[in-house]
């Protein structure tokens, strides 16, 4: 190999060891509830995208939207009309929550079981270690089976958008 070659060489080499090109880059491993919340966002935005919405951002610029544009993003995103869940727990207070909706539509897909996760993160949620044993291990199950549907669609490629063929 010619001198300059040879320094051109180097010098490249070098220059890709400092900027860490030499190796592939380390991602950070997501927590498994982390995990769960990437996925749940991927879906609730494909959804909503789905009907022609801009999935909302926490901290990012807010537009002036009008409430009935507000109005459509909540029900789009959350459900309408009456609340399909209810569980009423020992305190006396009710939580309801819809069947309908992105966030309904994205928990079934990665809990298999919408009611029964409702039911169990609800009362673990709120009762903790008080929580019957049942719930506990209803809960531990829904999770551990979203947590496995969740890697699955994080690693998978991305569906083709709507109109378009592979």
């Amino acid at each position: 190999m010619p001198p300059v070659t040879r320094i051109a060489a180097g010098v490249l080499t070098a220059g890709l060891l400092l900027t860490g090109c030499a190796t592939p880059a380390q991602r950070t491993a997501l927590s498994p509830q982390d995990t769960i919340k990437a996925a749940q966002q991927q879906l609730t935005d494909r959804c909503l995208r789905d009907q022609g919405l801009t999935p909302p951002r926490p901290g990012a610029a807010r537009k002036a939207a009008s409430s009935a544009r507000t109005q459509q993003l909540a029900d789009a995103l959350y459900g309408t009309g009456r609340a399909e869940l209810s569980l009423e727990l020992p305190s006396g207070h009710v939580i309801s929550q819809h069947t309908d909706g992105c966030l309904a539509q994205a928990q079934r897909k990665l809990y298999g079981d919408q009611p029964r996760w409702f039911r169990s993160s609800t009362t673990v949620g709120n009762l903790k270690s008080a929580a019957p044993a049942a719930d506990r291990d209803t809960y531990d199950q829904l999770r551990a089976h979203a947590l496995h549907r969740a890697r699955t669609l994080l690693t998978s490629a991305p569906p083709a958008p709507k109109g378009t063929r592979p």
